[in-house]
């Protein structure tokens, strides 16, 4: 058997397809598969995919057989919450964290994302961002935080920044989301403002700059569309990393009600077809 194409290895020129590109029904195994027929590099998971995979492990174990097979890399895995509070992680963020490391030292993954909320101090914020950043260079993992407006109160890339930061880890920084920068208060002249080195992991992902949805978390999950079908400013946001050095690799998150629906082959070769046609102009 082949060996897991290790994650951290993976740079600007690779594409990782991110779990909520389909819907929860659709089995890790199929979701690898059809990333390497799109051309993807790598995939992410989900930490409450990987908890049903556990009530039964041959899943886990076609998982490792299917990316081995198809030299793919087990990239991003999704989300961790409660690592913010004054004193110390909450119990259900340590349990995930088990969880997480669990899955790093199996499958070489590179990068953990965490977002809000916060309670206490933006520097109690930064204390727990800082102590969870040094559990997770025990596995050799980055750890990116996400600005998610209206559902949490790190709103903001400026939020974000602060906290990453104060705490001063080389291997904690940022996550960028194409959807969150455009329907929050940042702008791409925040996201030129940032260091490369900063940006740890990319999301990209285009949509209406308007709202579809009053519900922020109904409308993020059901109308993405493929970049370059949408009315983000995408040139934009991709030059200003570029010019800012951006080693991140290229992460396509679109989950739609469409894309869900739609066969899994097709969902995945729009996303990664629309991401290129995207970046041949720059």
């Amino acid at each position: 058997m082949n060996e897991i194409r290790n994650a951290r290895e993976l740079g600007p020129s690779h594409f990782v397809w991110d779990y909520f590109c389909r819907g929860p029904e659709e089995s890790m195994t199929a979701r690898a598969t059809a990333a390497k027929k799109a051309g993807f590099d790598a995939i992410g998971i989900y930490l409450g995919a990987w908890a049903e995979m556990q009530t039964n492990p041959s899943e886990i174990d076609e998982l490792e057989e299917t990316l081995c097979n198809n030299g793919l890399a087990l990239a991003n895995i999704e989300t961790l919450r409660g690592w913010a509070s004054p004193d110390r992680p909450s119990e259900q963020c340590l349990a995930l964290e088990s969880a997480v490391w669990e899955i790093t030292d199996r499958f070489q993954c590179r990068y953990v994302q965490v977002i809000g909320d916060y309670t206490g101090t933006i520097a109690e914020a930064a204390k727990g961002f800082g102590s969870l950043c040094d559990r997770a260079s025990e596995h050799g993992l980055l750890v990116g935080l996400e600005a998610v407006p209206e559902m949490t109160n790190i709103e903001n890339l400026s939020v974000a920044s602060e906290i990453i930061e104060r705490a001063d880890r080389e291997n904690g920084g940022l996550c960028f989301d194409s959807w969150h920068l455009t329907r929050s208060t940042s702008s791409v002249r925040d996201l030129e403002l940032i260091s490369g080195t900063k940006i740890l992991s990319t999301q990209w992902n285009d949509g209406p700059t308007e709202k579809v949805f009053d519900d922020y978390y109904t409308d993020t999950l059901s109308t993405r569309v493929p970049p370059g079908d949408g009315e983000f400013e995408l040139v934009e946001m991709m030059r200003a990393l570029v010019a800012n050095n951006c080693q991140s690799p290229i992460g396509l998150e679109v989950p739609s009600k469409e894309l869900w629906t739609a066969p899994i082959d097709e969902a995945a070769a729009a996303s990664i077809k629309g991401m290129k046609r995207i970046m041949e102009l720059i």
